[in-house]
C-alpha cells in the first residue's frame, strides 16, 4: 500500500467518524426536543391539577357551564363580571395549549392522552360564547387555536357540536 492510498484511507475514516459523530449530535438534540415538548406538557399539566388559583378557576368555570348559558356572560353588561374573568381564564389558558401543541412546543399527544374528552366538551360549551365574543367584538378569529384542536380532536358523535 503506497502512502497515497494511505493518506486517501486516513482521510475517508476521519470524513466518516466527522459524519457519525454529527449524526450522532443531530440525534441527540431531537431527543431533548422530545424530552422538553413532554416535560412543557407535564408542567402544564401538573400546574392544572395542583396549582391553587387554576384549581379555584377550573372549580368555578365547572359550576358556571352546569348552570347553563354561559354566552350571557359574553354580554356587554357583564364585561367586569367575575364569572367573564373565569370563562376567560379557561379560554385563554386552552388557546395557549393548543397555540404551543400547533407550534409543537407541547407534545398534543400527551396532552391529547390526558384531556382529550374534557377539552373538546368545554369547546361546545364555549363555543356560543366565543360566537357571542366574535361578534360583540367583530374578531372572528378570537380563539381560533382552540377551536382548531378541539374539532381535530372531535369523535364522530361530537363533530356536529364543534
Amino acid at each position: 500500500m503506497t502512502t497515497e492510498q494511505i493518506a486517501i484511507y486516513g482521510l475517508c475514516f476521519q470524513a466518516g467518524a466527522i459524519i457519525a459523530s454529527a449524526l450522532g449530535v443531530a440525534a441527540i438534540i431531537a431527543w431533548n426536543i422530545r424530552i422538553a415538548r413532554r416535560r412543557a406538557t407535564l408542567d402544564i399539566l401538573l400546574s392544572e391539577q395542583s396549582h391553587e388559583i387554576t384549581i379555584k378557576e377550573r372549580t368555578k368555570f365547572v359550576s358556571l357551564k352546569k348552570e347553563g348559558n354561559l354566552t350571557k356572560w359574553a354580554l356587554p353588561e357583564n364585561n367586569k363580571t367575575d364569572e367573564l374573568e373565569t370563562i376567560r381564564s379557561v379560554l385563554n389558558r386552552y388557546e395557549l395549549v393548543a397555540i404551543g401543541i400547533e407550534r409543537s412546543a407541547l407534545d398534543g399527544q400527551l396532552y391529547k392522552n390526558w384531556c382529550r374528552t374534557t377539552l373538546v366538551n368545554d369547546w361546545i360549551a364555549l363555543k356560543p360564547f366565543v360566537m357571542e365574543i366574535r361578534a360583540n367584538n367583530k374578531v372572528p378569529t378570537i380563539f381560533c387555536e382552540f377551536e382548531a384542536l378541539a374539532a381535530s380532536w372531535a369523535n364522530a358523535g361530537e363533530r356536529p357540536h364543534v
